[in-house]
């Protein structure tokens, strides 16, 4: 005999999601009621345990034998669960805690390595087996594994036997002997492609540092948990109070409780609540921000960690190798020390020791936020045993230096070598200045440091030297106007379903950057909406735009035919060549042309004009236009010289010359004001001009008649008087809100703008730049949002091997994949065979990816794809390209450094290990510099890599 495939089915009253393995096997009630194994490849035998059924001696003397290798779909599971089986019935065949890691392996462990899902059943379907795991496991377990509800219909029972269901016991039996068939097949399909032994070398070393477990403070954990039980309960009563409502804590009372006072919100999500809090009232503000405190659910790592602690008081089970399979970097279990929020206090002794003593009035004595004190001190329940300390030893800008290394990006490398500050070094290369932390240029670290960190509705028309096409049908062979010249671009980006907003004809996310008069940088949508700036127009697509104050060129057309040229939706454009303007008694215009329907949606007009000679049409009909908005009616008159408005309160104002904004074009009204000329007939009126009017202003007073509303915004206007503006006091711009598929577009051209439904917009980077700066917090950091992508293009400009890394490695992949052939590039080798793509690293481990193909992807490009388990969680097909193959590729390489140093220090008691971090358990005499220097030892595959560990010593986890 060589291997044992072993499954087994247990009962436990310990709740294993929340408590892990470790603890549930701990319980007295404990048992093993089925054990299910096959020796080497022979048949399948299910051991009845529960009916008092006995382990054969051979099957005995394997468990113990480290010659012999134990196969398991989450080994550690069965290793756990068996050392508490021997411990019980055999001790004398069991010296240590838990079974040696050392002959066991786990073909879930195998199943990630290979890019397949970590769960048997998934698994099992992504390979096509014939023997697949039965779907009536999960009740199964659920009638015999876990206590049940006593009821009168059951008798009061509170767990089920065999013998309370034969029938389904023995399907239970069957259901366990099919598991072990199916992993034994997943082991037979994956034999072509074996785990490397260094890789199973990690593994034990991780089952090790598992079952050693990290000492937690239970006497801080129950105090925590009380006095985050009394602060709850005073918050909840303060708010009740406030608010009026029987339960604070139902996020549907509280919508309802804003949704009164004129604040409307879909969620009260932490972000959510954050931005309220900026604009409410402060009578409301209080209110959100005790919501705040109430929501704080850090806190509950306190239940998490006293569900997982052991009797001994150590937590285990807390790392899952291989986690993420995409890189094989370690994923959290159970408290989730990836994850922790970061303490920040300078005193955290002394509070630690109020909360220890559970002194709840000093507390709130000295400290404002008590939620906020015990999500800081979290991490200081994680305490050495005694005699000992933590030392934390982590890597210095692991990422940052790999990256440089594997491009090749010498002025990166070089700052390393010197010990620079490689923020400073970056934003250094990126504007040309010396930048020093907290001296010269000082201001500029802080873009350094995110860069080194780091839509449009469908539908929409995109302007293209091809016609208008909606913005989802744009391909790459299309060129852009980006209002100077047609520019080439990267594709389209699909961005899923959000909401959006309609202004000034464009509908995009609120968040889309646009260009407004009199600015030269993008603005949001939803502030160029609420403030009703207009949009810039793109031009004719022949003619330059001029961005700025005087943004139009000097040959400006007529005024006259403003109302024309603009492409505000709230002119209805017939689907006739174009609306037919009023005879003008100039003379004739030059570069207007008709206004062209397209293929893709006839009805709606196409908004640029050309600069060519033509006459214009002289008016047959009525010329009074309809403005639309998207759910609101506007109508006004047009005159041969303005738009006149039937007001008392809109005073003329002279006429001026010049082409600035605000003698071009004036604002208007987007809501349902029936604005109207009574006097005059349409196309005779005369020269009327009228006051401008803040749009929110006149956003207030949806319902109520013209008379009630007067405009202005002074001290003595009270646009609130109205029944149906008192209602709504600081509502936003009336803009139609929905939810529906948004697309973007990489790169278009060196100024990233393009026009779509006649306007300017800005354009989205490539690899999702923007969007990894926002979710690594850049806005949070201070930075504006205009910002982002200027950083970003300085960052590649500095850093151009990097650039070149990304596009090496996609065409690496390309190769590799469309000619099934070995392609190499930066010291990494890529190969395609047998339906998977394999990128080896420098280490020598590999990357896997199930099943590549190349093909055309909905945007008409070139793509990679391969199967995968997606966002939602699911088996399917992916799409990649070079910066996300690279970025796979580098959190990969930081990953195997960290096993190397792991490995290095394996001697010494490594208790937890977060992202590029160590904590070691060590006598009081230990040297911080010798774990530091051992930790920064570079592998011997990586020459030329520098690396650098930092650590300090504490007698409490914190983060220094």
């Amino acid at each position: 005999m060589k291997e044992l495939h072993i499954d087994i089915e247990t009962y436990s009253s310990i709740n294993l999601n929340k408590s892990g393995v470790y603890r549930y096997a701990e319980a007295p009630d404990f048992e093993i009621l089925l054990f299910g194994y096959a020796l080497d490849d022979g048949p399948v035998h299910v051991v009845d345990l529960a009916a008092k059924g006995k382990l054969p001696r051979e099957l005995l003397d394997a468990l113990t034998d480290d010659r012999i290798t134990k196969w398991a779909f989450n080994a550690n599971f069965e290793r756990i669960c068996l050392s508490k089986f021997l411990h019980r019935y055999y001790p004398e065949r069991i010296a240590t805690r838990y079974l040696n890691p050392k002959s066991w392996r786990c073909s879930m462990i195998w199943s990630a390595y290979l890019g397949l899902p970590l769960s048997l059943k998934e698994s099992g379907e992504a390979l096509g087996l014939k023997e697949q795991k039965l779907t009536e496991g999960k009740n199964l377990i659920r009638y015999f594994c876990i206590p049940c509800r006593p009821t009168k219909a059951n008798g009061g029972k509170t767990r089920n036997l065999p013998s309370d269901a034969i029938e389904k016991w023995n399907l239970f039996k069957f259901y366990n002997k099919r598991d072990v068939e199916v992993e034994m097949s997943i082991q037979r399909k994956l034999s072509h492609y074996p785990v490397p032994d260094f890789v199973w070398e990690e593994y034990k070393l991780d089952q090790k540092i598992n079952d050693r477990g990290i000492r937690i403070d239970k006497t801080l954990v129950q105090s925590a948990i009380t006095i985050d039980e009394q602060s709850k309960q005073q918050l909840t009563d303060k708010l009740r109070d406030l608010t009026g409502l029987e339960n604070p804590n139902s996020v549907m009372q509280m919508k309802s409780w804003l949704k009164e006072r004129g604040i409307e919100t879909e969620t009260l999500g932490k972000k959510a609540v954050a931005e309220l809090i900026k604009t409410a009232p402060p009578s409301i503000q209080e209110v959100l921000k005790l919501r705040q405190k109430l929501a704080k659910s850090s806190v509950r790592k306190y239940q998490a960690m006293e569900n997982a602690a052991c009797k001994d008081g150590r937590a285990r089970g807390m790392f899952q190798f291989y986690g993420a399979n995409r890189s094989g970097r370690f994923s959290g279990r159970l408290i989730q020390l990836q994850n922790l929020p970061r303490n920040t206090m300078p005193d955290l002794g002394e509070a630690r020791a109020l909360v220890k003593s559970s002194d709840y009035e000093a507390l709130q004595l000295l400290y404002d936020d008590i939620p906020d004190t015990l999500s800081q001190l979290i991490r200081t329940a994680f305490i050495p045993r005694e005699g000992c300390k933590f030392i934390v030893s982590d890597f210095s800008s692991i990422e940052a230096r790999v990256l440089a290394w594997l491009a090749g990006e010498t002025h990166t490398m070089d700052a390393f070598a010197k010990g620079e500050d490689i923020y400073c070094s970056t934003a250094s290369a990126m504007f040309g200045v010396p930048v020093v932390k907290h001296g010269i240029n000082g201001e500029l670290r802080q873009k350094g440091k995110i860069a080194v960190l780091a839509c449009i509705a469908e539908g929409q028309p995109v302007l293209t030297n091809h016609g208008l096409k909606p913005i989802e049908s744009v391909t790459r062979s299309d060129l852009l106007w980006d209002g100077k010249s047609w520019v080439k671009h990267d594709g389209v980006v699909y961005r899923g379903r959000k909401e959006v907003i309609t202004y000034e004809g464009l509908t995009a996310t609120p968040d889309h950057l646009v260009f407004i008069e009199g600015k030269c940088q993008p603005v949001h949508f939803e502030e160029a909406a609420r403030s009703g700036a207009h949009l810039i127009q793109a031009g004719d697509s022949r003619q330059a735009v001029r961005l700025g104050e005087d943004y139009q060129s000097p040959k400006a057309l007529e005024r006259e035919l403003e109302p024309v040229l603009c492409s505000n939706p709230m002119h209805r454009l017939r689907k006739n060549p174009m609306d037919r303007p009023w005879k003008s008694k100039k003379k004739k215009i030059q570069g207007l042309s008709a206004l062209l329907p397209t293929e893709e949606n006839p009805g709606m007009a196409g908004q640029t004009s050309y600069r060519c000679k033509t006459t214009m049409h002289k008016s047959k009909g009525p010329q009074l236009s309809k403005l639309w908005r998207t759910r609101h009616k506007v109508r006004i008159s047009i005159s041969n010289r303005s738009r006149a408005l039937s007001h008392s309160y809109f005073r003329s104002s002279k006429p001026g010359n010049g082409n600035r904004p605000d003698q071009q074009q004036w604002k208007l009204c987007p809501w349902k004001h029936p604005l109207r000329n009574s006097q005059a007939e349409p196309g005779k009126s005369k020269e009327y001009r009228f006051k401008r009017i803040p749009s929110e202003i006149l956003a207030l007073c949806q319902e109520c008649r013209n008379q009630e509303a007067k405009p202005g915004n002074g001290p003595n206007w009270d646009y609130r008087k109205c029944r149906a503006g008192c209602q709504r006091k600081e509502k936003e711009l009336a803009a139609h809100r929905s939810k529906t598929r948004v697309y973007d577009i990489r790169n278009a051209g060196e100024h990233h703008r393009f026009t779509v439904s006649g306007k300017l917009v800005h354009n989205c980077g490539y690899g999702g730049s923007i969007g990894a700066l926002k979710a690594m917090g850049a806005l949070d950091m201070g930075l504006k949002e205009s910002e982002l992508k200027p950083i970003v293009d300085m960052w590649r400009k500095a850093n151009p091997h990097i650039v070149k890394l990304w596009w090496d490695v996609d065409r690496a992949v390309k190769k590799a994949v469309k000619k099934k052939t070995i392609t190499k590039t930066h010291g990494l080798t890529i190969c395609c065979k047998s339906q998977m793509l394999f990128i080896t690293l420098p280490s020598g481990r590999r990357l896997s990816y199930v099943k590549p193909q190349i093909g055309e992807n909905r945007f008409g490009e070139e793509s990679v794809t391969y199967m995968g388990v997606g966002p939602a969680k699911k088996w399917e097909r992916i799409e990649s390209y070079g910066p996300k193959f690279v970025e796979n590729i580098i959190q990969a390489i930081a990953r195997d450094i960290l096993c190397y140093a792991m490995r290095t220090l394996s001697d010494c008691f490594i208790v937890a290990h977060v992202h590029d971090e160590l904590i070691i358990e060590c006598p009081l005499e230990t040297d911080l510099q010798e774990i530091c220097d051992l930790m920064g030892r570079t592998p011997p595959w990586a020459p030329g890599l520098l690396l650098r560990a930092d650590g300090y010593e504490c007698s409490f986890y914190k983060k220094d």
